[in-house]
Parts: structure tokens; sequence; C-alpha cells
């Protein structure tokens, strides 16, 4: 997980909390190497659906944008053009309908699209979640670990400035109870609701209330992962969100000071109106999609592309792995999102898809979709 810039802070649990990049995968031609959907293997068994009900809601913003645009400013690669190249597609995407049958949304990429596989690099694909949590809207009996929002006209300065870190911030330095939107019933999933920049708090009566990045303090982040390496606590090939946690959760003391490391915090706000089967908004502005979404870097890959991915993800009791091979859409981006072939992917909600996301880092690989008119 790392820090999202815009709407979401990620950036994929094992891989944020332990503070590692990822790079190379395949040695191969120099430049971007164009290919037929029959070189993908698990394309004719992928359910592409999901990914054009994805894609079209990327699409509500690229057909917003002059067709002389780019796709996104942050860049990308020039591979990928403008939006004038992708609205052709958008418009048509919107024919197709929603929830379309698997063997109608293929059609869909096959008639606009064609895969292009980038040169040589290593994959590192990770995950992140929307955690869910015990907690209420005002202080009382276990609810005593608030989440805040933004202090009024407040605004980031890069290294945090004179603004207060985190361990002056839980002891005190702000209005707490002016600015708390929420009370947890656990520091730790404060912590990683701070992580993860999203959350779903469920209340004493059963209702659910979604939180969502606002604002950080600028101060930069450090891994608590790494931290707990450095010092031998736990062995690199160990660190997990599950063992940070469980470690954590054996001395609390310690894992409050802990998190006092990372000087970076992180305010929310009240997600309204949002439809549960779709997570919180991802940079993009759009809302995540459960196994579609990927967070990547926007200096390669603009908000809104698609991207063939193969990789694999461990099972939720963690003994195994699943292979997967799908269509995935841009919609993310995070602080720890450094390269073209690195990912992470959204895993959804609750405890399940936490412990998918927790363990996930595995090597795998990026194949773009482009437009017919402007692939190599």
């Amino acid at each position: 997980m790392g820090m999202r810039h815009g709407a979401l802070l990620l950036a994929g649990v094992a891989a944020f909390l332990v503070g590692c990049g990822g790079a190379g995968m395949r040695a191969e031609a120099a430049g971007p190497q164009r290919l037929s959907f029959s070189d993908l293997a698990g394309w004719n068994t992928d359910d592409q659906s999901a990914a054009l009900d994805a894609f079209r809601r990327s699409c509500a913003r690229i057909l917003k944008l002059s067709p002389s645009a780019p796709l996104d400013t942050k860049g990308g690669d020039r591979l990928y053009g403008t939006a004038g190249d992708w609205q052709p597609a958008c418009q048509a995407a919107a024919q197709v309908g929603d929830g379309a049958a698997a063997a109608n949304a293929r059609g869909f990429f096959q008639h606009w699209f064609v895969p292009v596989r980038f040169p040589s690099e290593k994959g590192l694909l990770t995950g992140y979640y929307e955690p869910e949590m015990k907690g209420a809207l005002t202080r009382h009996g276990p609810y005593q670990t608030p989440v805040l929002a933004p202090p009024a006209g407040y605004r980031m300065v890069d290294g945090g400035g004179n603004f207060p870190a985190r361990a002056e911030i839980e002891n005190g330095a702000l209005d707490t109870n002016s600015l708390a939107i929420a009370w947890l019933e656990s520091p730790i999933d404060a912590f990683f609701l701070h992580v993860q920049g999203s959350g779903r708090v469920r209340l004493e009566t059963g209702e659910i209330v979604r939180l969502n990045f606002a604002a950080k303090s600028g101060h930069p982040y450090t891994s608590i992962g790494k931290v707990l390496v450095d010092r031998g606590e736990l062995a690199m090939e160990e660190v997990s969100m599950q063992t940070i946690r469980a470690w954590m959760e054996r001395q609390p003391d310690k894992g409050r000071a802990l998190t006092h490391e990372n000087k970076s915090y992180i305010f929310f706000r009240i997600l309204r109106n949002i439809d549960p089967e779709l997570g919180p908004p991802g940079a993009e502005g759009t809302n995540l999609t459960p196994g579609r979404s990927l967070a990547v870097d926007r200096s390669h890959h603009p908000l809104g592309t698609l991207l063939w991915l193969t990789t694999e993800h461990p099972t939720v009791d963690g003994r195994d792995v699943v292979p997967v091979a799908r269509l995935m859409v841009a919609q993310d981006t995070g602080s720890a999102i450094k390269g073209r072939q690195r990912g992470d992917i959204f895993f959804g909600s609750g405890g399940e898809a936490g412990e998918i996301a927790g363990r996930m880092k595995a090597e795998g690989e990026l194949i773009a979709l482009v437009p017919k008119a402007i692939a190599p």
C-alpha cells in the first residue's frame, strides 16, 4: 500500500508496509511490440464484462476532455495517444450496455484495441483493499480513537513544514473533538485505515459509514515494516499486513510507538451516496471495481487506460496461489507505485479482500491495449 495522490492512499499492502519496489521482467525487443489477442494466454476465458463496466466509468471522464488533450495530466507513454484517440471507443462502449455478456464485451475490446507488449522490465504486483472496522460517530465506550477531517483552511506543505507530525497530533496538537468525524474501537485499525486511505466503519446499529482520503500532512512516509526488519523484529520474507498487525497486537505500547516512526498523517471525509458494491473513488475520481481497478504509475500509464494483467495472488488462507489473467483498468495511483510494470490491484472491501491484499506480492506482466488507429 502506498500513499495515493488523489482520492485514495495506496500502494500495495505488503510492498507499502515494507517499502519495497519493483522492476524488470523480460528481456526482448527494444520498443513496444504489437501482439494479437491470441497471444494473450487466458484472453478467451476472462469475463471482460466487468472490465467493460469499469472502462465505461473511466470513459465518462475521457469524453469530457478536448480531443487534443492528453488522457492524463501526469503524462504517460506516448503510445497511448490523446483523448481523441480513445473517444470513439468510449462512445461505442456506451452502446454495448451495462452488464454486457462476456462474448459481447470481448468482441468490443477486440474491435477497438490492439495488445502491445512493452520492452524488457520485470513486473511487481501488489494489492490493496477497503478495510472494515468497528466504530461510532460520537466518542463513547470503547470508541476512543478519532478519525479526523482536515483543519479549516488547511493546505499541505511538502515536507510537513511547521505542521505537527503523527505523534504530536495523536497527543493532542489539534482540536480532536471538533475535527473528529468518527471514533474507532481499535487504534491499530485506525493506523491501517491511514495506510489504505479508505475504509468502512460499521456502527453499533449495523449501519456502514464510508471514509475516504481528504488530505495528508505532507510529512514523509516511513514504512513501519521496514523499521521492524531493520530492528530484527521480522525477517523481510515474513513481512505482510498480517504479521505486522500481529506484532502490534502482542505489544500495544510498542505498536503505538512504532506507528509514530511514520510522521505522515492522513485526514478523511465521509462519502455519501456510494454504491455499496463498488469501491471508493480512486485518483481518477471514478469508483473502483474489485478485481478490475489497478493503481499504476501515471508517468507511464494514463488513468483510464486498459492493461492485460498476468500474475498470481494468494488464497484467503495464504496457503496457496491463484493464477490471474484478466483485463484491468488504470483508475488509481500511489507514491509507492513506480515503474511501467508496477501495479496495485484493488481487491475490494472487508476481511477476505484484506487477507489477499495483505499478502499480495508477486511477479507479473502488464500488456497495454491501445486503440487500433495508433497501435505501433
